[in-house]
């Protein structure tokens, strides 16, 4: 069984390739960036993501049996960028997929983004809670679910795993924990102050080790295809995480919030339903504060 992985350099995927190792399983990989010190043929590097010829011949030369496209990007400039990462390499991949002798099967990193704005009497969100996303990230993320969700409709298992909120060592530091753990972790020994938006914000945080063990599973599995959403199913606050950033590193440091500052969301709660991943027989238990803290202050950002 040879597995392919996109975005193997990134938070999700060098867990995600750990994993694979760990279970002795072939892994190849394909980006922008082949990965550094790879043996020959294991890692495949294509600069233009969207370029469909060399995505083709990468595919026709490892005809994987699964593949893992973790690859996205969540910053919304250059639009084109956006497009191009997080909707064209996944059409140009299933594309190729679909003219292999033998299609593999295809997981799809999506994004709890891709619901968007979610009313307080309609969580948690199911998988068949309409999608409407409105920042740049969900919209470009369910445009990728949605040539995943088509190509299915011509015969290829494609797994649609919409994430909800990933926290574990090495975050990226666009993302508020991330950015809270540098701050923090460049603070002196007497410590200082962390500036923060509002920590009232509740959101299905799940820890990124035991996630890519669900991924890898799902892919394996056959009965799994289809939108699943990646969620342990209970709602923890930002604060809980903050605070216990604070506690872990020892350091006295003034927490402050600020109104003014912000994420991309302004709901206040947010969390997934995750009966659809029980029925598959895979669940997560919502991220432990203080083991997220200390993940985090050991590991450096993406």
């Amino acid at each position: 069984m040879i597995f392919l992985v996109t975005g193997a350099g990134g938070f999700l995927g060098r867990h995600v390739v750990a994993r694979l190792h760990a279970l002795g399983l072939p892994v190849v990989t394909l980006g922008r960036r082949a990965q550094p010190g790879a043996a020959p043929g294991t890692s495949f590097a294509i600069p233009d993501l969207a370029d469909a010829a060399a995505i083709q011949g990468v595919m026709a030369q490892v005809r994987p049996d699964f593949v893992l496209h973790l690859a996205g990007t969540a910053t919304a400039e250059p639009l084109e960028d956006a497009y191009r990462v997080n909707a064209m390499f996944a059409a140009r991949l299933l594309q190729a997929a679909r003219r292999l002798d033998t299609p593999p099967a295809i997981l799809l990193a999506g994004s709890a983004a891709e619901y968007g704005p979610v009313a307080e009497d309609a969580l948690p969100v199911t998988e068949a809670t309409p999608c409407r996303p409105t920042s740049t990230y969900g919209i470009t993320k369910l445009a990728q679910s949605l040539h995943g969700l088509a190509a299915a409709g011509d015969g290829l298992r494609v797994v649609v795993a919409r994430l909800f909120n990933l926290v574990g060592g090495g975050m990226p530091a666009h993302l508020a924990l991330g950015a809270f753990a540098r701050q923090i972790a460049e603070m002196p020994a007497s410590g200082g102050t962390l500036r923060t938006g509002p920590l009232d914000r509740e959101r299905d945080f799940v820890e990124v080790g035991p996630t890519a063990d669900v991924l890898v599973a799902l892919m394996r599995d056959t009965r799994a295809a289809g939108v699943v959403n990646i969620c342990s199913g209970t709602p923890r606050s930002l604060r809980e995480f903050t605070t216990a950033l604070i506690a872990q590193s020892g350091k006295p440091v003034a927490l402050v919030s600020e109104p003014g500052r912000g994420g991309n969301s302004d709901m206040v709660r947010h969390w997934g339903s995750a009966t659809r991943l029980a029925t598959l027989g895979h669940s997560l238990a919502p991220a432990d504060p203080a083991g997220v803290a200390r993940a985090l202050l050991a590991g450096g950002q993406v």
